[in-house]
């Protein structure tokens, strides 16, 4: 049987804060003060979705509602979806401006510019009645970045980035129905302990586990594991589960003992680590890849020590 401690311990990084922008948009990240030094953005996906755009020609207005018809682009066909708003200029003088390749537009009033936006951001800053399955994300790479204490953030990095670059000359290449979307993205750490109260341990093991018990503990909970461990474990979780096709390493090797890059959770015989995401009621659309399906909640448990060897903490019978 394979052996458990009275006391485990598992990381599990749970994503706290999440931005969707293109990569003209990294120089305005900072200015938002979304994310912060508690919660810095170290990590990033690379995604695609289907490339939205406007009807030019249609836009329909009255004192109640105002109506613009966007267009979904597939590889094979364009989808259109009408849209209707509550009319709130207090005027009906209105017009729609959008030049090619329409995946921007303003809404023009006698007192000025009421809306101009991007169609795929606006579109999903509303929850419509209809499907829209179009902006569900498709992980393509997942990277971090770090430096000189934490310095260095993804947007800084992103500018210029031979990986995204790569991918978006060959994305406008072989899917110019696409477009590709970043997903800046910052991950909290919430520490979980259990007592094993059933199995018999000897009074030696019960003694030794108090100590080890309370070093643990207090490294999770008081004094914090390197910064930068945290990030590369959490990277390579990540790319373990989702297989992003523009990632190599850790793909087929996470978890293992031989990485030195988050050595402090075999230091410290941590149990497991796990990755959770709820990005429907932050984003307003699922997350998937070719290994894992579109969800709402993408969660995975790593066990960082063979099952033959040691058994899992989430394992109750």
């Amino acid at each position: 049987m394979p052996k458990r401690l009275p006391t485990e311990f598992a990381i599990n990084m749970n994503l706290y804060k999440m931005m969707i922008l293109q990569q003209s948009e990294l120089g305005y990240v900072n200015q938002q003060n979304y994310f912060d030094e508690y919660s810095p953005c170290h990590l990033y996906f690379v995604c695609r979705r289907p490339r939205l755009t406007i009807d030019p020609d249609f836009f329909q207005i009255d004192k109640q509602s105002i109506s613009l018809k966007i267009r979904v682009h597939y590889n094979d066909r364009i989808s259109e979806h009408q849209l209707k708003f509550h009319n709130n200029l207090g005027t009906v003088n209105a017009k729609l401006i959008s030049e090619y390749p329409y995946s921007k537009f303003q809404i023009m009033t006698e007192k000025g510019i009421w809306s101009d936006a991007k169609v795929s951001p606006f579109v999903q800053s509303y929850n419509l009645n209809f499907d829209t399955s179009f902006l569900d994300l498709e992980v393509l790479y997942i990277g971090q970045s770090y430096g000189v204490d934490g310095a260095r953030t993804a947007p800084d990095r992103l500018k210029q980035h031979s990986t995204l670059q790569g991918i978006y000359a060959e994305a406008i290449t072989n899917n110019p129905d696409s477009e590709i979307w970043l997903a800046l993205a910052s991950f909290e750490q919430v520490n979980i302990m259990m007592m094993d109260g059933r199995t018999k341990f000897t009074e030696e093991e019960l003694e030794t586990d108090k100590n080890r018990m309370m070093h643990v503990f207090n490294r999770l909970n008081l004094e914090g594991i390197n910064e930068q461990q945290k990030i590369n474990f959490t990277e390579a979780a990540l790319i373990r589960y989702f297989q992003p096709s523009y990632n190599i390493i850790y793909k087929d090797t996470f978890p293992n003992p031989a990485h030195k890059t988050y050595s402090e959770c075999y230091e410290l015989d941590i149990n497991s680590v796990a990755i959770e995401m709820h990005t429907t009621e932050m984003i307003n659309c699922q997350m998937y890849s070719e290994k894992a399906e579109k969800s709402p909640w993408h969660f995975k448990k790593f066990l960082l020590h063979s099952p033959e060897e040691r058994r899992s903490m989430f394992e109750i019978l």
